[in-house]
Order: C-alpha cells, then sequence, then structure tokens
C-alpha cells in the first residue's frame, strides 16, 4: 500500500464536515476559515514510551486521541478539527493500520472533529503526532489563578497510573477494571472546561501528575497553592489496594489522568458543587492558592507532608 492509498483507504471515513474547511485532505495545506478564534495543541505518541509496543491499536488510537483532546479541555475550546502526522514501521501492517484509523474516525465522530490533513511515513516504530484545534472565544489559561482561590480537580486522579506497571508486564489481570479504563480510556472534560469560562480563573490539565501540573499554575500565576491531602479524591479501589501513602502518592504525582485542575474565587463554591451535579462528574475543592514563592505545598492536617514521586518527566 502506498502512501496515498493508505490515506484514502484508512482515513477518509469520518462523518463529521465543517463548513469552515475550505481544502482539507489531498492538497498542500488546508485551508480553515473561522470567525472565532483558534486554540491548538500538538501531542505525540510513542509506541515503548506512551503505550506498550503490543497494544491493540484500537487502544492506542484512544492513547494517542483522548489525551490529546484533553489540552483543549483545559482551556474552554470546542472542538473544530485536527491533523494527523503518522510514523509506521514498514512492511506496513494493514490489518493494524486499518483498525487503528477505524478507532481513531470513530473517536473524532463521537467528538465533533474533522480529520483536515496531515502526513504518513515509514520509521522504526509507531509514533502519532495529533494536532488539536477547537474554538474559543475566552481561554482558560495558565497565569489567570489569584489570591484566595480555591483549588478544584476533576474525578479521581491516580488510577491510571496505578495501573500502568501491570500493563506494562502483561499483568493486566491483577489490576482493577477501573484502573484500566483510567489508562486507556481517559476521558477529556470537554463539558466541563467549557462551562468552567467565566467560573474559572485558571485551568489545566492533569498530564503529568496532578503536584507537577498545579506548579505550572503557581509558576504562571507567581502564587503559593497548598493543597490538603485529607480532601483529595482517593478513588476506593486505590486506598484498598495501596494503602494510604502510596494511594496519595499516585494521585498527587501519578499523571496520564487527564482530569482538570483549575481555580475558581470561593464564592463561586456552591456553583461548582451544582455543576458537578448537573455533569454527574466530581468536582472536588482540594486547596487554596495564596501568595508565595509560586510553589506548590503539601499539608496533611495543617501538618507538611513529603510525596516520594516527582511525577512523569517526558526525557
Amino acid at each position: 500500500m502506498t502512501e496515498f492509498e493508505l490515506i484514502e483507504s484508512c482515513f477518509r471515513s469520518g462523518t463529521v464536515r465543517d463548513a469552515s474547511l475550505m481544502v482539507g485532505n489531498g492538497d498542500d495545506c488546508l485551508v480553515w476559515h473561522d470567525a472565532a478564534p483558534l486554540a491548538m495543541s500538538i501531542d505525540t505518541a510513542v509506541a515503548g514510551r506512551h503505550f506498550p509496543e503490543d497494544a491493540s491499536p484500537e487502544r492506542v488510537a484512544q492513547r494517542a486521541f483522548l489525551p490529546a483532546l484533553s489540552d483543549l479541555a483545559a482551556m474552554g475550546a470546542t472542538p473544530a478539527f485536527f491533523t494527523l502526522a503518522l510514523t509506521l514501521p514498514t512492511p506496513i501492517d494493514e490489518h493494524w493500520t486499518r483498525r487503528f484509523a477505524q478507532r481513531l474516525v470513530t473517536l473524532a465522530d463521537h467528538y465533533g472533529l474533522v480529520l483536515a490533513g496531515g502526513d504518513t511515513t515509514s520509521g522504526p516504530a509507531r509514533v502519532i503526532s495529533l494536532q488539536m484545534h477547537g474554538r474559543i472565544a475566552q481561554p482558560l489559561t495558565r497565569s489567570g489563578v489569584l489570591v484566595g482561590d480555591e483549588v478544584w480537580v476533576s474525578g479521581q486522579p491516580g488510577r491510571a497510573a496505578a495501573a500502568l506497571p501491570a500493563i506494562l508486564d502483561g499483568r493486566e489481570a491483577d489490576v482493577p477494571g477501573d484502573w484500566l479504563d483510567a489508562y486507556w480510556q481517559p476521558q477529556p472534560r470537554l463539558s466541563l472546561g467549557q462551562q468552567l469560562v467565566g467560573i474559572a480563573n485558571a485551568a489545566i490539565d492533569v498530564s503529568d501528575g496532578l503536584v507537577a501540573d498545579l506548579t505550572h499554575l503557581a509558576r504562571a500565576s507567581h502564587l503559593n497553592i497548598e493543597l490538603a491531602v485529607e480532601h483529595l479524591p482517593v478513588a476506593p479501589s486505590l486506598s484498598e489496594r495501596l494503602g494510604f501513602d502510596d494511594a496519595i502518592a499516585k494521585v498527587l504525582a501519578g499523571g496520564d489522568d487527564y482530569e482538570l485542575a483549575f481555580t475558581a474565587p470561593a464564592e463561586r463554591h456552591n456553583e461548582l458543587l451544582e455543576l458537578s451535579q448537573q455533569l454527574a462528574l466530581p468536582l472536588t475543592c482540594i486547596g487554596r492558592a495564596q501568595a508565595g514563592d509560586a510553589t506548590v505545598s503539601i499539608r496533611h492536617n495543617g501538618k507538611d507532608y513529603r510525596s516520594s514521586w516527582p511525577g512523569f518527566t517526558h526525557f
């Protein structure tokens, strides 16, 4: 299969259409015309680094697509289109590629994105780069944290990181199903991000670990963020399997969660609790922003708490 046969055969079956796409797949550039500002983000997933080399093509598509989409959620954007750069080992495994493409296109249809263009090439390993674009009028950024803001997080972070050792060792049967779902099918919090616009002052998606990502907010806003361990949303399966300290370590620094961490004025507290019920999504107040040294401090019942996990690093 040639490059162009692969594109025509595997990546033209999506059902989403958008009048803003003036020129799409098949030309030198895509041309998009839109009245709204666009938020853009790019993510790369590498076999052996971001997903096991023997993972099914459907799972690989999910692990590449869903985390990339999470960046739009963190900005409060509405998905519009994406581009795909795909590196495949030769000879091309057509069966694998068709299954990967089918799952990718299904996800794109579900979330309302047009596959507008991209590139394919051969290489020593599977590498998937997805650039996401979303419409946005008022972006949530990392630098908007204000003194006195409450710090919130969605969902129950930590389970994806807890699953990873078993996934890499081929022991998936040994861990709870909710851990595997958290790793293989992360849920980009698009509806939450869109509804946080006008409520939250700053937001970020939790990809590298809760502390590591909140540190980005603290540094961008030049404030201290203080977390209360006793308020963290620990999934029962984590505490039952790992015990308190190890469960807290996963929540604070595990990464791969793709939940949203955000700050909002204290007077919006009840509004956020109502939003949690409306979305059927846990939203938990876990700390507060204060004047300080652009770091994250962790307290447990008022005392310093130390975690040995530094968070995920890409190098």
